[in-house]
Parts: structure tokens; sequence; C-alpha cells
């Protein structure tokens, strides 16, 4: 074996070989990463540190292994263990929002490796296209094991995503070289069989959801209205979309009710706050602040409240909507009333995000109002007035119309073999289809007997989990095709050898999903979903070679382009992506003639650049635009080489630099 050592600063590449004991790569088809653990005898003034590469060569000049050191151990003697990752790393340790209308697995993979800044080697064609996907704040190998799993289920082929090169590629299963098996090779073989996770017979019971809303009426004198019964108008302040918003709390309305009479506080201002924090989305996350993310149906941050929460039960819609009630009935309440103001519906909502006097707080409470006032409450009576609290007696349960279906499955061989075993199952589907799809899974994982065999034999680059592995005829206990479910490669002294962990199935995870009924983005939501539009219509422009941080400044090497590049002709009308307010609007010597507005998008308020424009735009600073009205024109003024649109996504606000951008295709499908 070869071992060498990369050290950027000193821009050497040290021959570590000599001091090399021994070294342990491993990999599994949970994960998509290896990690190596090297054992080196003594450091020999090498400056070993975190972040620098390794590479690892078999005898015969293959490359094995490359990554970065992530955990770098010295010993008293002298001596040094590392623990490496290859890049594949990156994305089960990095999360991401994905939000598309319409997305291949291919383009997914290729934005997901270019967004954590690594290279793409070589990827598999696929050409089925899935629509609504919505991810939020989800590691990206949960993302991708996701989409892989459902190509399989559409398609029937299988793919693997490995790292060669320092590249991350994705490959078809069964494209590439497997490991073939010889009787003369194998230093050990153990075929196991094992039925002590098996079940013979499956009785399942499945109710099949038609479609009917929940009321959220009480069997008390109180009720609380629905979205139906809502008055108001669609847009305040710029943002749009109330309707929407309300009639995603209605499923909760019966639980308020609850909840309303257990602590005291009115259940139709919780509606209204909930609305505003989440659209009644209980599994809603905040982007990340200084303490914590917002979670659930009150966008609750442990880090930024008194009241003690178990952040692992927020996004569970009734332990949230307790825990706001408290907040406000306790810490909220005693605030104001140290401030001398009254427990109003108004106040409280100002209270909720902090009582300040700049534009969001502002924004709040008079979202609070008019959404208040909608319903044909008082938005200054108070949230614990007696008479808008539910008289006693218990929320009525939302009643669910749905086909109930029941059967069995059964294993008569395995039942016969082993006796009866037998397993309740019950879930609520969306249609047939989908409670067909989860019980063919059942039958799939949970009614035959796992087949696996640990085999010993000396080392090959191709020995690496998700591959296919393959006997020949001389090993009679182990015929047919096999797949690679954990590899470990040792390098020592003795030479390479490989141990081999194979499944008679494929056990690659695949996460199940559902794309969801509403976005988790609130109210203005991304054009992949629905409420926001392009700021070019399709069909006019193409995507240019600069996109987000795509631009390198070689002088220091670090990515500089902060937006996406939309080239069409001069003139080409700029749309406005959703409800904005027009912030500025002027020439600056590198963008030239531009417009930065700000509006609602992604679960908060954004500000968005158009840049370049032909000519200035005829909204002035302070006016308001709605989504899909023409703001501009495409021009070539500024810094700029052809006509095309310079289009950024800001968080909260523009500034200079990268730190506040966003990726803008993370919320349009350009």
């Amino acid at each position: 074996m070869n071992v060498y050592y990369y050290h950027r600063k000193n821009k050497r590449r040290y021959t570590v070989t000599p001091y090399v004991v021994r070294v342990d790569i491993a990999g599994s088809v949970d994960r998509f990463y290896q990690t190596a653990t090297i054992e080196i005898s003594a450091s020999a003034s090498v400056p070993y540190q975190t972040g620098e590469r390794i590479r690892v060569y078999t005898a015969t000049k293959k490359l094995l292994f490359e990554g970065r050191v992530f955990k770098c151990e010295r010993n008293g003697d002298s001596s040094v263990s590392l623990t490496c990752h290859d890049n594949a790393y990156y994305l089960f340790r990095s999360e991401s929002t994905v939000v598309s209308r319409e997305l291949t697995l291919e383009k997914l993979f290729v934005r997901l490796v270019e967004e954590i800044g690594q290279k793409v080697g070589y990827v598999a064609k696929t050409e089925k296209n899935y629509f609504g996907l919505e991810f939020v704040n989800t590691p990206m190998q949960e993302i991708l094991q996701t989409v892989m799993g459902m190509e399989r289920m559409e398609t029937g082929k299988r793919y693997y995503i490995r790292s060669k090169a320092g590249r991350l590629e994705l490959r078809e299963r069964g494209a590439a070289e497997g490991v073939v098996i010889a009787k003369e090779s194998a230093n050990e073989v153990r075929t196991i069989t094992d039925a002590q996770n098996t079940y013979t017979a499956i009785d399942y019971t499945g109710e099949i959801e038609t479609g009917t809303k929940a009321t959220g009426t009480s069997d008390t004198s109180s009720t609380l209205k629905t979205s139906a019964d809502y008055k108001g108008p669609d847009t305040i302040n710029t943002r749009s979309g109330w309707g929407s918003s309300l009639a995603g709390t209605d499923k909760w309305n019966a639980l308020m009710v609850k909840v309303g009479k257990e602590k005291g506080i009115d259940p139709l201002f919780l509606k209204v706050i909930m609305a505003i924090e989440s659209a009644g989305i209980e599994s809603a996350v905040g982007p990340p602040t200084q303490y914590g993310q917002a979670l659930g149906l009150f966008q609750i941050i442990p880090g930024a409240v008194d009241t003690p929460v178990d952040a692992n039960r927020l996004l569970t819609g009734e332990y949230n909507m307790k825990k706001a009630a408290d907040i406000f009935l306790n810490e909220k309440a005693n605030t104001a009333k140290r401030l001398g103001k009254k427990l109003s519906v108004v106040e409280m909502a100002h209270f909720w995000v902090g009582y300040a006097d700049y534009d969001y707080p502002l924004n709040y409470r008079e979202w609070a109002k008019v959404l208040y006032s909608g319903f044909g409450g008082d938005p200054d009576s108070l949230i614990t007035d007696p008479d808008k609290l539910p008289a006693g007696g218990s929320a009525k349960e939302a009643k669910t119309q749905s086909k109930v279906s029941q059967g069995s499955i059964d294993n008569l061989a395995l039942g016969t073999k082993l006796g009866v075993i037998v397993k309740q199952v019950s879930g609520k589907y969306g249609s047939k289809k989908e409670m067909d799809n989860a019980l063919q899974k059942i039958r799939e994982t949970l009614m035959r007997e796992d087949r696996s065999i640990n085999v010993t034999l000396p080392g090959r680059v191709v020995g690496l989990a998700g591959r296919k592995a393959a006997f020949d005829s001389t090993i009679g206990t182990a015929k047919g095709t096999w797949y690679i479910q954990d590899h470990r490669h040792t390098l020592d002294q003795y030479g390479h050898k490989m141990n081999l962990t194979l499944s008679k199935y494929d056990q690659t995870p695949e996460p199940e999903y559902s794309p969801p009924s509403k976005s988790e983005f609130g109210d203005e939501q991304p054009v992949g979903v629905k409420g926001a539009v392009l700021p070019i219509d399709k069909g006019k422009y193409t995507v240019g070679a600069y996109r987000f941080k795509s631009v390198t400044w070689y002088s220091g090497g670090r990515p500089s382009h902060s937006g996406i590049d939309l080239l069409a002709p001069i003139g080409t009308p700029l749309k406005a992506v959703t409800s904005m307010l027009i912030m500025r609007n002027y020439y600056s010597d590198s963008y030239g003639w531009c417009v930065i507005a700000q509006g609602a998008l992604g679960g908060g308020e954004k500000q968005f650049v158009y840049a370049h424009m032909n000519v200035q735009s005829p909204h002035k600073a302070g006016s308001a635009v709605k989504a899909g009205e023409q703001i501009g024109v495409v021009g070539n003024t500024g810094w700029s080489t052809a006509p095309h649109l310079h289009f950024e996504v800001c968080d909260p606000v523009w500034a200079q630099g990268l730190t506040n951008k966003l990726d803008p295709e993370k919320f349009f499908d350009f």
C-alpha cells in the first residue's frame, strides 16, 4: 500500500507509508461515505491536522480511498491515529431545503453536490420527473435516499452514490463491475439464515381518507369559527394568502377549544397566531437564529423563552399549543404587566415577537389585529376574557369520512415451517394505492427470512457497499446474486484483505415520502409549489453560466456570485416574484439600473435584487407591487457584457457580500 498526506499550507505531499501500521476502510449502504482509520507509529515531523487530505493506494497503485482528516489523535509515544471521511461525508452532515415543481434524481444530485462546493464526477442519466418535491432543513443524504427509493419504485432501477478521486458520482447499480468470489480466493465463508425477526401473517386495518375537513366545533356553548367565517382582507401589509393560512388552522379548531378551556385562553386568539406563524403546519421549522430554530405550530424557539420546553416534542401539535398558551399567560403576560400593557389580542401578539417598534413586530401586530377583526372579534379585548372561553365539556373530535379496508397477508410456506407469528398493522392512507404500497413494503421486509453471508478474501477496490457480488459455482451454499451491505478493507504488513457482509436482499434505506398538502414555506410559496412567479416568464430566458457561488476570484479562490443570471433580450418584461414593497430604485456602477424589493417568501421576509435593467423602473421606493406585476425590463447596464437579469434572494435584507444571500434555485424552478 501507499499512503500520502497533503498539507495545503506547506504545499507539500508527505509519503507516510513507512510509518503506517494499519489502515481500516469501512462503508455501508446505510450511508454514502467511507471512513478510513489510519494508525501511524510515529509522527516523524509530519504536521497532521484536521481538514488536510489523505490518499490510500493499493499495492497495485489503485486509489482505494481519498478524503479529509476529521479527527487527529496524538499519543504520548508519538504515534498518531487519523479518522478520515471521503467527500460523500458532506452529504451526510449537510442539510438543505429543496422545493421544486419538477425535478429528476440526476438534477437533484448535481444541485446538492454543487451546493456544498464539491466536484461532480460521473452522473447516471435519469429521466423520471418528480413533482411537488419539498424537503425543509433535511439532511442531503436523506433527501437523495428518498428520491432514489422513489426512482426504484417508478423505474425498477437502483442507484448508489460514491466518492471517487475527489468527485461525487451517481451510478446505477449493476452497471459497473461487481465482485466475483471463487472458492479458492475466499478465506472464510459463513452463510446465515435468520428468522428471528420474521412474521408469517399480517392482519391489517387501513382507513382510506376521503377528504372531509374538520369543523372544529365543540359540545360546549362555545364554538370556534373556521376560515369560511373570515371576512377580512387576503392581503395585509404586503403579505398575502391569509385565507389559505387560516384554512390550514381549521383542523386544529377542536384542540384549540380544548386547550382554551384547560388553560383559560381565547381559542380564536390562538387560531390567529397559529395562522401567522405556521399556517397550521405541525412540522414547520423556521430558519436558524442565534437562539436556535423556531419549531411547530406556534414557532417556539426553545432558547428564546424562559418557559421550560422539550424541543423534541415541539413538533407535536398538542404539546406545542399548550406550551404556547403557557408562554402567553405567564412570561409574556408578566412582561406586559410590568410595562403597564393590558393582555389584549393586539398587545399579546406584539409581545409574541418582542415588544419593539421596528417593521416586523409592528406588521405582526397589524396582522393579528386585522385577522381577529375579520372574524368579528374585538382586537382590544383580553385574551383571558371569560366570555370568550369554552364553558365546559370537551371538544368534539373532527370527523373524517373514511373507507375502512381490512384483510390479512399470509406466507403459508413460512408459516408451515415456523408456525404462525402475527403482526397487527393499522394506518390511515390518502388512497388505496398508498395503502397497497405500504403493505407491499411490509411484505417485502417482515415476511421473509434474512439471508446473509460474511466472507473474507483478498482486497479489491470494487468491494464496496452498494455493489453486487456473485459466487462462482464452486461454492454451492451461496449461489446467485448478492448485495454488499457492509465492507471493511484492511491494509497492513500482511497485505490487503476485505471482509464483506452480503445480503440476498438489497437493504439500502429508502425513507418514505409523501408530498405535503400545504407548503412549509408559509403564505407566499415558492414557484415549485404555488403562490410565487418567476422573474421572467418560462421560455423567454436561458440560465446563464453564472449561478449562485459559481464564479470564483482566482486571487483568493473564493466563490463570489451572489445570484443567478437569466439571459434574455433587451426589453423582456421583469415581474415581481411575490407581493413586494419597493425599497430602492437607483443606478449602481456594478448593478446598473436596479430595484431592491421586499416581500414574504420561504417562511419569512426576503429582499430581492433585479439588476442590469435597461431603464429605471417606474415604481418609486415605498410603492407596492403585486405578484406578477411588471417592475422593469431586461437590460445590459452596469457591469454586464450581455443582456440579462442578475437576480438575488437575500435573507433578511440586501447587503454586500454572500453572507446573507440565498441560492435562488432553492425557491424557484428556473
